[in-house]
């Protein structure tokens, strides 16, 4: 689970980089490293960029929390690393169609990361009440 963890991490850092590498591209170095108080309208693989990087923010959370209450409780079996892998893969894929624009693949693949999500929680269910 500690590879799972740290390959959706790597892909946070990514992600994270996405968009100031196409701010770059459309107002150059030197507007990167001006105050930037009068950007032009983002690209939309800019904008494409920034809002794939908020998804992935609102759901990473919930894929870290799990996997590590996981490794606590030592439920790091079959259907937890099934959901980790499922969960990253999904991210992968969901960031490619977000950026190419790709709908409803887009949806699909959140929705498969979220079910990752669930993958990783259903051992961990025995664990409320004990």
């Amino acid at each position: 689970m500690l590879l799972m963890i740290f390959l959706v991490l790597v892909l946070l850092l990514v992600q994270a980089f996405l968009p100031g590498k196409f701010l770059a591209d459309q107002i150059g170095p030197e507007g990167q490293m001006g105050p930037r108080d009068n950007l032009p309208e983002p690209t939309p693989e800019l904008s494409r960029s920034r809002r794939a990087l908020a998804n992935l923010q609102e759901t990473l959370p919930i894929f870290l929390a799990l996997a590590i209450l996981s490794i606590v409780f030592d439920e790091q079996g079959w259907l937890s690393l099934l959901g980790a892998g499922a969960y990253f893969v999904a991210r992968i894929a969901h960031l490619i169609c977000y950026m190419k624009a790709l709908s409803p693949w887009r949806s699909i693949f959140f929705l498969i990361s979220l079910i990752g999500n669930v993958l990783i929680a259903i051992p961990l269910v025995t664990h409320i009440w004990s």
